[in-house]
């Protein structure tokens, strides 16, 4: 990876993203190359199974000559349902964190899952010998409702703050009304997504990469 002085001299901006192994499959250090922009570097960094992500931000944080010029912060819905005011308290302090250093945040909304994704969950659970009424009705969309309750706060505190968002519940969901994850878009668990999303995705980072850089100007 680039060390600042390097980058300086590229003039290349260092993206880092932080989220869980899934984020994996989106092939993030390779998003320049298929996007043909020399001008970015890209890194993925696995910050653990949870949602809590601040072990990994510390250590980035804390090596002057690695840290980077963006972060984007990705969370999965499978911490969802979970605690939203301890999520979004985690959330703030890293954005504190990363502005006092001069790095641009940038929060990332929460993929939602499929409509028939509790279904295939009671099914999966069944089968894994897990209870499936652990935390209530499998059928009531609570994970669902839970990441878009998450979503529009996350929105409301960037605009508070004039944070760019990487709204990935915008570029894979049927409508501002309909709020599902697009089948076509997911695997078969109705949580995680596919190659085609992916793809998809990759279509929304420069916008908002270019907004995050011209945070960055004095």
């Amino acid at each position: 990876m680039l060390n600042r002085q390097e980058k300086t001299i590229m003039n290349s901006t260092h993206v880092v993203l932080i989220g869980a192994s899934i984020g994996r499959n989106w092939d993030f250090s390779d998003l320049p190359q298929r996007l043909g922009r020399t001008d970015l570097s890209f890194e993925y960094i696995h910050g653990g199974s949870y949602f809590d992500k601040s072990e990994k931000l510390h250590e980035l944080l804390w090596n002057a000559e690695k840290r980077p010029d963006i972060i984007i912060f990705k969370e999965c819905a499978a911490y969802f349902p979970g605690d939203l005011d301890a999520y979004g308290r985690l959330l703030e302090g890293w954005v504190e964190e990363c502005k006092n250093l001069d790095i641009v945040p940038i929060p990332t909304t929460v993929v939602p899952v499929t409509r028939l994704h509790p279904l295939k969950k009671f099914f999966i659970d069944i089968v894994k010998g897990r209870n499936p009424f652990k935390m209530g009705n499998p059928f009531k969309h609570f994970r669902n409702r839970s990441i878009l309750e998450y979503n529009d706060a996350l929105r409301r505190f960037a605009g508070q703050k004039g944070l760019p968002v990487l709204d990935l519940e915008a570029a894979v969901r049927y409508s501002e009304t309909n709020r599902f994850l697009r089948e076509d878009l997911a695997t078969i668990d109705g949580l995680h997504l596919n190659g085609k999303a992916y793809r998809m995705l990759d279509d929304i980072v420069i916008p908002v990469l270019e907004e995050a850089r011209s945070n960055q100007m004095p």
